[in-house]
């Protein structure tokens, strides 16, 4: 939990967002934040070589939008997307938990892969390589035998032999809620990068265990009093939305334990409790559209079907 500068923890609701916390830094992990810390090329390359364990010489920021051949293709929408000498890399923030996350980030690296296709030209096939870097607010892998490990690696392997069958395809999951250590026991870069993720928004100052330039800097970048009145309007509007989800997607799980068990008392069977967890995500999914949440959001915080949430909003009062 955030602490205001007397140390004192203060509930993060959306209702107390504005009045009564304070903070000497941004949140990095509001869109806000996020992106102002990391449209820092300087920031960017010493994040990924830290933690990806590249060597990223420079960096292209690339459209963020992935649009598909046709028109009614769906398309993706990456937090940030960019080239290097290493290859082409999405950032993604993920705040709330998606059932198909991993399918998500397929689906994600799918478009920037088949984007290295050129059109009208001789082609071999030859690809460069694609990473996806993926920054969680919650956990995907929860194994008795990984619940320390909070950076977990992907690639396409042999399942014969045990060996990477391509290093094109390059998938990097970091699941925060599993990283809890504070700056004395912090042994290297990459978990430097971690604390300051999870915690910026909590401190006051610089940890003085934290001496290295990189993080200084990084914390010089999230200063609020380096904002102007115009950043700050918009950082409050992206921290209000980041406790307004977090709120309603905590409710949700609450009302929905709750009547998943009263129903499933009702119906007696897994059918009963099934069919409660089904009209919990729909009356969910029309509070969220009631209160003029995105379509695409929606569905990410529900799980539900295109179809299921279209006809909710078609259900809605006409403005």
């Amino acid at each position: 939990m955030a602490k205001r500068k007397d140390q004192t923890p203060v509930d993060q609701s959306p209702q107390t967002a504005a009045d009564d916390f304070q903070s000497v830094y941004i949140n990095p992990l509001t869109d806000f934040g996020f992106k102002r810390i990391f449209l820092n090329k300087e920031l960017l390359i010493a994040f990924l070589n830290d933690v990806v364990g590249t060597d990223i010489k420079d960096i292209t920021y690339l459209p963020t939008e992935g649009l598909g051949n046709y028109k009614y293709e769906r398309t993706a929408i990456f937090d940030l997307l960019c080239k290097t000498n290493q290859g082409e890399f999405i950032i993604e923030m993920q705040l709330g938990k998606q059932t198909y996350f991993k399918d998500r980030s397929l689906f994600y690296t799918s478009h920037v892969i088949r984007k290295q296709a050129p059109r009208k030209k001789y082609w071999n096939y030859e690809l460069k390589p694609v990473y996806i870097v993926a920054i969680l607010d919650f956990i995907i892998f929860d194994e008795q035998s990984v619940k320390n490990e909070v950076i977990e690696k992907v690639q396409l392997y042999r399942k014969n032999t045990g060996t990477v069958f391509s290093d094109k395809l390059n998938m990097l999951f970091i699941e925060l809620p599993k990283f809890d250590k504070q700056p004395s026991e912090l042994q290297n870069n990459t978990e430097t990068w971690l604390y300051l993720l999870k915690n910026t928004f909590a401190l006051n100052s610089c940890p003085p265990e934290i001496t290295g330039k990189i993080f200084r800097r990084f914390l010089e970048t999230a200063e609020l009093k380096q904002l102007t009145p115009t950043e700050m309007e918009t950082y409050n509007t992206s921290l209000k939305r980041n406790f307004y989800l977090r709120d309603i997607a905590n409710c949700a799980k609450m009302e929905g334990r709750m009547e998943g068990r009263m129903e499933g008392r009702m119906e007696g069977r897994m059918e009963g409790r099934m069919e409660g967890e089904q009209i919990k995500s729909l009356k969910f999914a029309l509070k969220l559209l009631k209160r003029g949440t995105p379509f695409e959001e929606v569905i990410d915080l529900t799980e539900l079907s295109n179809e299921q949430v279209l006809e909710l909003l078609n259900q809605l009062p006409k403005s």
